[in-house]
Order: C-alpha cells, then sequence, then structure tokens
C-alpha cells in the first residue's frame, strides 16, 4: 500500500461484528457486539463459525500463532455476495480460569459496492485493523484504496509468478492447502492470498474465501495455509508447486497464464488489470468460465490458437467474427477462423459466412475449398441420416455459392463421388440436390447451362443412378426432360437402359445392357435392381440380371455384397419374381430371403421363378456354392422361427424330387433342422416333409435321429435335447434304440446332463399329451443305465439328484401345510398315504443296497 495516497480512496459502508468473551467470565465465546443493516447477532455467529480456523495455541510466536486473518464470501438475506475480512487475535486478557481471550473482529461490504471500483484484500484488512471498538450500530464506514494492478504485480514477482500461478490454477478446480511456508508470517501471508485472488476475475470473489492460517481443516475456507493437507483439498507444497492435472479447467488456465506472460509478451500488470475489470460474479457458475475471461484478454488470438489446436469452441468462433474482432488477426488467421466455421456445417452460420466471404476469404482458394468439402461430408457422410435429411443440410449453402458466382463449381465439387466410403445413401442425397439445385428451368435449352456439374456426372455413375430414380418419381415432363439433357453429356452404356425402364413402351433390360452399366460401376446394377423394385417393374430386370451373373467369371467380394444388400431388400407381390430373388441370391452364395414370406397358393409360381434361376449351370471354371450355401442354410432352421415353414419345406420338397445326388444333401439338411428348433418336429408340413425324406432315402429313416444329434447346436441344453428324444419316443422309436443313439452320438455327454435330459423328457411327453410320460423316461433311464459303463456315474448322480428333490418338495409340503393348535401339521389322508409308501420305498432302497466302492462319478461317464 505504499502508493495508496496517491490513488483513489473508495468509501464503504461495512457491517461488522466482534466475537469475544469479557475479562474475568467464565463465559463460552459469543458475538458480543454487531452493527449495521445486513446481519443479526445469530447470523454473524454461524458466519463466524462457517469460517471458524480452530482454537490457536497460546503461543505468540510460529506459524500457527495469532493473529490470524480470514478472507470470506456470504450470502445475505437479499441474495446478494458480501465480502467479509475477519482479524482474530490476543486481547492481552484472560477470563476467570486464567485463560487468554482471543477476540475476533470482523467486517463485512456488499460485493456490488466493489464492482465499480474493485479493492484489495489487503485493504480491507488494513482498514479493519486501524479501526477500534466500540463501532457504531449502523455499520462503520471505510475508507479502501482502489485496487493498483501495479502492487499485486510486485507481489506476483516476489512469490515467484509459478507459486502464484499455480495456486490460482488449482483453486479453479477445487480447494487447496499450502504447505510447508513456515518462514512466512502473518502479513506475508495474507500478501500472498491478495496475489491469488487477484490473478483470478474478480468475480471469483464471490466464491473465494482464505486464511493465513487454519488450525482445524476447515474445507469451507477454499484457500489456506496449513501444517499438513486439509481433508479433500489439493496440496500446494510451497517448496515445489504444482500445476492441476491435465483436461481439467484449472491447467487450462495455467496454460494460459504461460501462454499471455511468455509468447504473447503481456505484462503482469496488463493481466491483473483485466482480470480485475472482470467483475461479474461467478459464485453459480462453470469454473471454466474462468479460462474464458482470461482468454478475453487476448480473445482474438486465443480462439486462434484453439483453433490451431483443434480444441476451440465453435460460438467463440462465430462471436470473433460477428463482432468483427477477427480483424485483428491479419488475413491468414482470419482466414482460418473462416474455414473453422464453414467446417461446423451448420447451415446456420451461412449468413455470417456470406457477410464476412468477401473480406476474409477474397480471391484465395482455400476457402471456398473447404467450403466444398463441408457440403460434401453432409452429403456423402452422416451414419443413419437419410439421404433426404443430407441435402436439406447441403441446399442452403448453394445459395451462397449462387451468390459468389460459383454454384456450378460447387455442385461439380458434391457430385464427385468419394474414393472411399462411398455409400447408395450419399448418391441418393447427391442426386436430390442436383434435381433441386439446377430445378426444371435450368435443363431446357433456354436455361442456363452447369457444364461442370453435367461433365462431373459422367464420371459419377452412381449419382446418375440416384438421379434418373429420383426424377422418376416425379412427372413425366421434367423426367423426359433431365434423360433429353443427360443423353447430350453421358454415354449410351451409362444412362440407355433408363430408357427401357422408364419411358413407353417398356422393355426388358438386357444382359449386355447391364454389362456395360457394370463397365462404369459394378453397384449401379443394384441401383437399377433397386429402381425396378420401387417402380414395380422388377420382370423387366431379373432375367437379364442373371444372363449377366451367369456371364460372368467372378464377382469381387465388395460388388457382391452390395448386390446382396440390393436383391435382399427388393420387395415385389409378384411370387416368380420373388423366386428369381432367391434364385440370384443363392447363386451369389448368400441364402434365400423371400421364400419365408410368400404364401401356400404362390408357391407354383414361386418354385417357377426360382428353378429358371438354379437351373442355370456356373460358368465354367467357377465354384458353384449354391447348394452349400441352401443346405446349410435348411440345417441352421432360423427359417422355422421366421415363420415361414410351410414355403421353406414345399421348396425342399420340390429340390428333392431332383436327382438323388443333388436331393440327399436337402433331406439331410432339412431333418437336420429339428436338431436347431426341436418345435419344428411336430408341425404337420414337416412330419409330411420328414416322410417324403424317408421314403426317398431309406438309409435316412434308419438314423434320421442320428442325423439330429450330430447337429445340435453347440452348448445345446438339456431341455432342447429331451425334445428331441421325447419326439423319437412319441413316433414309437424304442427307448433302447434312443438310448443307444444318444450315448453314440454325443460321446462327451456327462452323467449330469444326462439326468437333466431324463427328467426334462418326463416333461416333454406330457405337454405332447402322451400317455404314461413318467413310465416311459423311466424305460429311458433304464436304457441309458444298461448301457456299458454307463450305470455307475448316472447313478450317483441321479441319487445326488433326486434326494435335493425330496428334500425340497418336503420342505414344501411343510411350508404350505397347516398347523394345528398343538403344532402338529394338518396333513389330508391321501398325502399321508403317499408319504407312507414314498418312506417305504426309501427304507427298501436303503436295506437293499450298500455303500458304493467308487469315487465320485468313477466308472463310467462323467
Amino acid at each position: 500500500m505504499d502508493q495508496a495516497a496517491a490513488r483513489e480512496v473508495v468509501r464503504l459502508r461495512a457491517g461488522w461484528a466482534v466475537r469475544g468473551k469479557p475479562p474475568g467470565s467464565y463465559d463460552e465465546y459469543r458475538v458480543t457486539g454487531c452493527g449495521g443493516p445486513d446481519f443479526s447477532a445469530g447470523d454473524y455467529a454461524h458466519i463466524l463459525r462457517h469460517f471458524a480456523l480452530g482454537t490457536p495455541s497460546p503461543g505468540r510466536s510460529g506459524p500457527a500463532a495469532l493473529p490470524w486473518v480470514t478472507i470470506s464470501e456470504v450470502r445475505g438475506g437479499d441474495d446478494g455476495t458480501r465480502i467479509g475480512v475477519a482479524l482474530e487475535d490476543w486481547t492481552g486478557e484472560a477470563d476467570g480460569a486464567g485463560r487468554p481471550i482471543a477476540e475476533t473482529r470482523y467486517l463485512c461490504v456488499p460485493y456490488e459496492a466493489l464492482r465499480a471500483v474493485p479493492v484489495s484484500y489487503t485493504g480491507l484488512y488494513e482498514a479493519l485493523a486501524g479501526l477500534t471498538p466500540p463501532f457504531p450500530a449502523d455499520g462503520v464506514e471505510l475508507g479502501v484504496a482502489a485496487l493498483d494492478p501495479e502492487v499485486p504485480a510486485r507481489a506476483l514477482q516476489r512469490f515467484g509468478v509459478q507459486r502464484v500461478a499455480a495456486a490460482a490454477s488449482l483453486l479453479i478446480d477445487g480447494p487447496v492447502t499450502i504447505t510447508a511456508a513456515p518462514e512466512l508470517g502473518v502479513l506475508d501471508r495474507l500478501a500472498f492470498l491478495d496475489t491469488v485472488a487477484a490473478l483470478l476475475p474478480y468475480g471469483w470473489r464471490t466464491r473465494f474465501s482464505a486464511a493465513t492460517w487454519d488450525q482445524s481443516g476447515n474445507r469451507n475456507v477454499s484457500l489456506a495455509f496449513a501444517r499438513q493437507v486439509r481433508d479433500r483439498t489439493t496440496e500446494l507444497d510451497w517448496r515445489t508447486p504444482r500445476l492441476p492435472e491435465r483436461d481439467t479447467p484449472g491447467r487450462a488456465y495455467a496454460e494460459m497464464l504461460a501462454d499471455l506472460f511468455g509468447d504473447r509478451g503481456r505484462s503482469h500488470a496488463e493481466v491483473i488489470a483485466h482480470l480485475a475489470q472482470a467483475t461479474a460474479p461467478l459464485a453459480d457458475t462453470d469454473p471454466a468460465t474462468v479460462v474464458r475471461v482470461l482468454g478475453g484478454l487476448d480473445w482474438p488470438a486465443t480462439v486462434l490458437q484453439a483453433v490451431e489446436r483443434g480444441t476451440h469452441d465453435p460460438a467463440d468462433v462465430r462471436d470473433l467474427l460477428a463482432t468483427g474482432r477477427h480483424r485483428e488477426l491479419g488475413d491468414a488467421g482470419a482466414r482460418k477462423i473462416l474455414t473453422a466455421l464453414i467446417r461446423e456445417h451448420a447451415p446456420e452460420d451461412i449468413p455470417l459466412l456470406r457477410e464476412r466471404w468477401a473480406e476474409v476469404a477474397s480471391t484465395t482458394v482455400t476457402p471456398f475449398r473447404e467450403l466444398c468439402a463441408a457440403v460434401r461430408g453432409l452429403v456423402w457422410t452422416g451414419d443413419d441420416v437419410p439421404a433426404g435429411a443430407r441435402a436439406a443440410l447441403a441446399l442452403p449453402y448453394f445459395q451462397l455459392a449462387h451468390d459468389l458466382g460459383r454454384a456450378d463449381e460447387l455442385l461439380a465439387a458434391l457430385v464427385t463421388a468419394p474414393k472411399r466410403g462411398l455409400d447408395e445413401v450419399g448418391a441418393e442425397a447427391a442426386a436430390l440436390v442436383v434435381r433441386e439445385a439446377i430445378g426444371p428451368a435450368a435443363i431446357t435449352p433456354a436455361g442456363p447451362r452447369w457444364p461442370l456439374t453435367l461433365g462431373e456426372l459422367a464420371r459419377s455413375p452412381r449419382v446418375v443412378c440416384a438421379l434418373m430414380t429420383a426424377v422418376g418419381r416425379g412427372e413425366p415432363a421434367p423426367l423426359q426432360a433431365w434423360y433429353e439433357c443427360l443423353t447430350h453429356h453421358l454415354p449410351a452404356s451409362l444412362l440407355g437402359l433408363f430408357r427401357n425402364l422408364l419411358f413407353s413402351p417398356l422393355t426388358p433390360v438386357r444382359g449386355d445392357q447391364l454389362a456395360g452399366l457394370a463397365g462404369h460401376d459394378p453397384a449401379c446394377v443394384g441401383d437399377v435392381l433397386a429402381l425396378a423394385a420401387e417402380a414395380r417393374r422388377l420382370p423387366l430386370v431379373l432375367d437379364g440380371l442373371a444372363d449377366w451373373l451367369a456371364s460372368l467369371d467372378r464377382i469381387p467380394a465388395g460388388d457382391a455384397l452390395l448386390l446382396k444388400s440390393r436383391l435382399t431388400r427388393a420387395a415385389s407381390s409378384d411370387p416368380a419374381s420373388l423366386g428369381m430373388l432367391d434364385g440370384l441370391l443363392l447363386w451369389l452364395a448368400a441364402p434365400p430371403h423371400h421364400v419365408t414370406g410368400t404364401a401356400t397358393a404362390d408357391h407354383p409360381a414361386y418354385w417357377e421363378g426360382f428353378r429358371s434361376v438354379w437351373a442355370r449351370p456356373m460358368p465354367q471354371g467357377r465354384t458353384d456354392r449354391r447348394r452349400e450355401t441352401l443346405t446349410a442354410w435348411l440345417r441352421a432352421g432360423g427359417w422355422a422361427a421366421a415363420g415361414g415353414t410351410g414355403p421353406v419345406l414345399m421348396l425342399a420338397r420340390e429340390l428333392m424330387a431332383g436327382p438323388p445326388a443333388e436331393a440327399l444333401p436337402v433331406a439331410k439338411a432339412m431333418l437336420a433342422a429339428r436338431a436347431s428348433v426341436p418345435s419344428l418336429g411336430v408341425t404337420a408340413e414337416y412330419q409330411v416333409c420328414r416322410h417324403e425324406a424317408e421314403q426317398l432315402f431309406p438309409e435316412l429313416a434308419k438314423d434320421s435321429f442320428m442325423t439330429v444329434l450330430t447337429n445340435l447346436p453347440q452348448n445345446a441344453p438339456a431341455g432342447h435335447i429331451a425334445a428331441l428324444c421325447a419326439q423319437e419316443m412319441a413316433r414309437g422309436v424304442p427307448a433302447v434304440q434312443i438310448a443307444e443313439t444318444l450315448l453314440t452320438g454325443l460321446p462327451n455327454i456327462t452323467a449330469g446332463t444326462v439326468v437333466d435330459i431324463i427328467g426334462e423328457v418326463r416333461l416333454a411327453l406330457t405337454e405332447m399329451e402322451e400317455p404314461d410320460a413318467a413310465n416311459r423316461a423311466l424305460d429311458l433311464a433304464r436304457a441309458i443305465t444298461r448301457y456299458p459303463g454307463v450305470g455307475p456315474s448316472l447313478r450317483t448322480q441321479a441319487a445326488t439328484v433326486a434326494v435335493a428333490e425330496i428334500g425340497f418338495w418336503h420342505r414344501i409340503i411343510e411350508i404350505t401345510a397347516a398347523a394345528d393348535q398343538d403344532g402338529e401339521l394338518l396333513i389330508d389322508e391321501n398325502t399321508r398315504e403317499h408319504l407312507r409308501h414314498n418312506a417305504e420305498k426309501a427304507q427298501s432302497l436303503l436295506k437293499a443296497s450298500k455303500p458304493a466302492r467308487w469315487g465320485r462319478g468313477g466308472g463310467g461317464r462323467s
């Protein structure tokens, strides 16, 4: 405060309180006096307790010795913040027990009174220290020197920039304890706390509290000197101060301070003066706000630096351009800001781009190139964003490009397909943009020309296909105009077959036409297929598609995948077309998809369509995987769960009527499907198909159950296997045969699984309404037990399960049976008779048996 006299003096009215006790008394400490309009004696007592620093030691030296100074902030009844300073020191008197008395003097001033002319905490402390009680009841008048940034700037040098900056930055992330500074006196500690506050926005004082010493570990004081680190606070070791952890607001603040004092050459006083002007209260704001406040000192450069690092806030970029402060950066920097705005891909930014384009972009190439890239990004990328939505985002940019006289350039860049990641949605979105941007008037002879765009379409065949599909949905006149316009720019091999599909008279598309189209891009074949399906003209395409596929020696995996997707998604009400689609899917080694949705009455037409492709020979030298794919699909059984049992089994029966060498794998696959879907075995359609298969191939009848077991899904549950066993028993297959097949077909089955299967067989037979279900399950148990090597381990496992089940159900009887007044269970006579019968059986079993000599699970399958 060496220059206080030369600075403005701020007149403040402060509330006050004094806490202590009368000399010679045995009273507890209390508020002995207070004044001012803001708080009552009870309020002051609460405030002083809230920021209490503990019981001072009687010693008069050392870092913990009085006086202690506390800085605080409190809310008043009007919700306004008050800034408080407390001074606790010895009075030199003693109480009745002879103990020295400490007195706390407290002043608080409204924060709003400090916003016009900020003051320092040191200034408030000096005003408090200079007052002598008694104080006026209506508050005290203070004269405090206005904050001079040079004073904390010199203190910053004295304490070390790194130490003060570390304390301020750590405080942004949470409470801080300063340790290992015993040599500092109370005024030095106060000066350090004041300097830390000066290196934060002034508005932070509405959430700032500090103490020159904390004896109690009070976390209500956010920054304090102490002997050891307080619980749940961050330590600032005076000897080795460290910065906050990365990716926190505090770390960002520390790095920005270092940048301002370093590369940007800002003086300490400049930074402190800037922060002193930031008086907006920050009590209830995100701590990250302080980073933005500090950045405001060199805001344009701060935003540019964030843009260069890729960490900028788009709102800052918009504000910088909107306020015109981009001009502070120079041409190159301003262009980077404009480019960052373009890359936001936000159509709402177009008015701002238009406003600043001529000034910032001028005639340089980069901004327009970035604009093209941004619009392309909107059209060609965007997971789960449909084509119409993509086009709607891109179209507003064309008004900007039109104003710049470069609409053709932008559209040409847009229709250029990406080298990677090309998808049909992007092509459709690009086509919609072309249709809307050019418009019907521009495709007439008198309309404006789009030479760049039309030229680029010749190199973007998928966009051409999507464009013809889009205009094909509309009125005939625009369609005709578009077609005639494009014929002047595009080769017949790319455009010609659209005449077959879109203009009368409609004619079938030939295989050679599809081959020509595929020469531009094989994916276009799928696009034409989709167009035909949408227009309900699939029959015009499918024969030619089959001819084209049959002419190919190979199909690249990527092209095949796209075509499979199109074949799967194609919809038709014509069963013959659905059959051809499934035949074409199998041609590409993909399972049929449409058969499950056909009706029984439509099967003849479906079969004719299917057979027209199925019967075609695969080109010489190309592996025919159709039968392998079909049988694997049949065997997996997923079609049964999809509800297509009838149509699929009719297709299987048609195929089983073919040459025996081709029919046998189909029959086996159909029988094996029951392994995955046991419920299939009880359907009438399956039983008919199974009967036909066994009639055609008697060898299948002998081991049909083995065929099922060897195709069981991995880790099939016991109930799954039991359902298959129960179906065989219902067909009259002897239990001995089922047991032998089960243990032979599943050589690694455990005794526990076998016991579970036996129990589940009884339930399955009961659900099938088969008579004598329990005894038939017991027959299976006998047959399995007699199988060589199985008996001992099965007996052990069965006994373990049975005893556990008996015990459980006995407990159920105990729990559910009523008790009489003597506490005895009331069980009806029928139940009692059954219990006696079971008890006699148990006794008989015990008498007839002897302890086993083998170990658990020994002597057989485990």
